[in-house]
């Protein structure tokens, strides 16, 4: 008897490990398989796994990106949020990007990127009369759909080779933060990633290096977590009327810790050069 129990429980253990499902496979064997697995990421509402995608330099930059994934989540749940309680506002919204696309205009930010320095201080010379009207538009479009840039992704997105280790970005067949552009790159685990354009001259002074720097970053990114979090309790609980007073609120939400942490960041640079 004692020997019959004993099997029906490791028959039922080895029935349970066996329902279990390990996480999704996301691919990264090729270029364009990193750019299906951002779009499926997006599509099975896994975007906190958005930061397998990045290449990181060594630990203290993993652990930043683990926390720039979590950030990521939560930005999707607060998008939901936002779509339940606004969705008038939020349909609206759309309409409106669509028709500022109709109008040539780029309505996210792979498409602000893939435009050229000079496409920029045209655009600008152009739309002198509304610049709050533009950044309105798409500080709202980030809080109520913070990926719509990728849901397309297979669609838009292209590589072009640069070597055997390393492709470039393309968005609409136009490189991404053109001259320098945003690249992918093979590393040892054979796996292509994505690279953050850490190395932009604009960039590159003030890059995170050290382990304390790559920490700071990483409390940016759990501040703007947290904000999030906060934001959508604030919506389900009805205490934000409307999409404006949502967008009014997360500024004054994100604005301080963000100032804060960039103090903090910058002491570093200082230290480092006294």
């Amino acid at each position: 008897m004692p020997r019959l129990l004993i099997s029906v429980l490791v028959m039922a253990s080895l029935a349970v490990v066996g329902c279990r499902r390990g996480p999704k496979e996301y691919k990264q064997d090729t270029p364009e398989a990193v750019i299906q697995s951002m779009e499926a990421m997006v599509e099975d509402g896994q975007t906190r796994r958005l930061h397998e995608l990045f290449y990181a330099e060594d630990e203290d930059m993993r652990l930043a990106l683990r926390r720039f994934g979590r950030m990521c989540g939560r930005l999707a749940e607060l998008a939901e949020a936002i779509g339940k309680a606004y969705p008038e506002e939020v349909e609206a919204l759309r309409k409106q990007t669509e028709e500022a696309a109709a109008r040539g205009e780029a309505t996210n930010i792979l498409s602000r990127f893939s435009q050229s320095a000079f496409q920029n201080r045209r655009n600008r010379n152009q739309q002198r009369s509304s610049p709050g009207d533009a950044f309105n538009l798409a500080f709202r479009q980030l809080l109520s759909n913070p990926y719509a840039s990728f849901e397309q992704a297979t669609d838009r997105l292209s590589t072009i080779p640069v070597s055997d280790e390393y492709v470039g970005l393309l968005w609409d067949d136009k490189p991404i933060l053109p001259p320098f552009g945003i690249m992918m790159r093979q590393d040892v685990d054979s796996k292509w990633y994505i690279m953050l354009p850490l190395d932009l001259p604009i960039v590159t002074k003030y890059r995170p290096r050290t382990e304390e720097q790559w920490l700071i970053a990483g409390y940016l990114m759990k501040a703007w977590e947290n904000a999030a979090v906060d934001l959508k309790a604030k919506i389900e609980a009805g205490d934000l009327r409307n999409l404006d007073e949502v967008a009014s609120e997360a500024g004054a939400m994100i604005l301080p810790p963000t100032m804060m942490i960039g103090i903090a960041y910058s002491s570093q640079f200082k230290q480092d050069g006294d």
